[in-house]
């Protein structure tokens, strides 16, 4: 036999045999049921394929609820309930979802305390958390694959981006791909509508966020430079850049008179702090002075930022501000079905009725004069 044709069939019986090796050694990463996940801490967690119990600590459990995989956790923290003092409803994924609020107690985020004792017993295939601390300690103390998640602030482009990428991650944990994706493309069709209504839209009247919450509500002074709202409809944030890069974290605290030397044309304030604020300006008649106040222009908003960030309330505060502030380009928008829709995206079929009690909750979408 011609030497060249005997080493073509040696190559090609060799290729022959090496595939089915080569395809069950595939076949047993797969079958083995286990698949490595990047969090968002840059760990590598080795986490089982099929995910049918799940806990989020740290504020993660949101994006959960976000994804459509709330039927899969099986414990909550005391803040997400209905106790007395927790914030249960008055938050939308949780509001949205009331049967999740009779589920077990796993830790007390105001006390950042966790039960691992509980958690164990509960048994989930993945555990979520806020943190690379967080999760560490939670992973050690459990022996439970433990996924670092973003829960932070999305008032600039790098977070939105990182929470996006956060998402798609928890996504592929839950089986829940898909969902991520249109979500994502949600949040750009809203943010490119309101980009689309406000880019050219006179901005001269300076606008100002009070109350701010974070760890809790605050007063009057408390602020956000990279309040998303206001950069989602081009509005003049009187407080923009103040703080340096802290600021994009979280609120801010500033002088009582940088305030009055910003004189806003507007105040929105968030919801939770609405009380606090009415006492603030008691207190202080110097702020009587303040155009917003002295002619009126004080609104309630939705509370963005309780138990880290809600979403939804960030995209209805964002069509609420520019309805006030650009009557004409938001004349064909109705806030409250806006807000149902969002709220419904967001939590599933229960999120309108939510919205009705939480808005109603806070008085929201109203002008307030303090």
């Amino acid at each position: 036999m011609d030497k060249k044709i005997y080493f073509s069939i040696v190559v090609v019986v060799a290729i022959i045999v090496t595939i089915p090796f080569i395809y069950n050694n595939d076949l047993n990463e797969n079958s083995s049921g286990i698949m490595s996940i990047e969090d968002m801490a840059g760990r590598t967690v080795n986490v089982p394929a099929n995910v049918e119990k799940v806990v989020g600590v740290g504020c993660s459990a949101r994006e959960i609820v976000y994804l459509n995989a709330e039927d899969k956790i099986v414990g909550i923290e005391q803040i997400e309930s209905n106790s007395q003092g927790a914030w249960g409803n008055e938050l939308p994924y949780m509001k949205s979802n009331e049967n999740l609020m009779k589920l077990p107690i796993i830790g007390n985020a105001k006390t950042d305390t966790v039960d691992y004792e509980k958690i164990s017993s509960l048994k989930p295939d993945v555990i979520f958390a806020g943190t690379p601390e967080q999760a560490n300690l939670i992973q050690t103390k459990t022996g439970i694959p433990t996924i670092v998640t973003y829960v932070g602030s999305v008032g600039t482009e790098e977070q939105m981006e990182k929470y996006k990428k956060s998402l798609t991650m928890m996504g592929k944990v839950l089986d829940k791909e898909d969902r991520a994706k249109e979500l994502i493309d949600y949040m750009d069709e809203i943010e490119k509508d309101l980009e689309e209504r406000t880019n050219n839209a006179n901005k001269d009247e300076k606008v100002y966020v009070a109350g701010q919450a974070f760890y809790g509500v605050h007063g009057i002074t408390s602020t956000n430079p990279y309040y998303p709202s206001f950069i989602h409809v081009n509005a003049a944030n009187v407080a923009s850049g103040v703080g340096g890069d802290n600021a994009t974290l979280h609120a801010i605290q500033i002088d009582k008179e940088q305030l009055l030397k910003w004189n806003p044309d507007y105040i929105f304030i968030e919801g939770a702090s609405n009380q606090v604020i009415k006492e603030d300006i008691s207190k202080n008649p110097d702020y009587k002075n303040i155009s917003a106040i002295k002619n009126k222009r004080v609104y309630t908003l939705l509370t963005y930022c309780l138990y880290s960030y809600n979403k939804e309330e960030m995209y209805a505060n964002s069509y609420y501000i520019g309805k006030i502030l650009y009557p004409e380009e938001f004349n064909d928008v109705d806030l409250n079905k806006k807000t149902e829709e969002i709220f419904i995206k967001f939590n599933g079929d229960n999120g309108g009725n939510a919205s009705k009690s939480i808005i109603s909750h806070y008085n929201a979408f109203e002008e307030t004069y303090t």
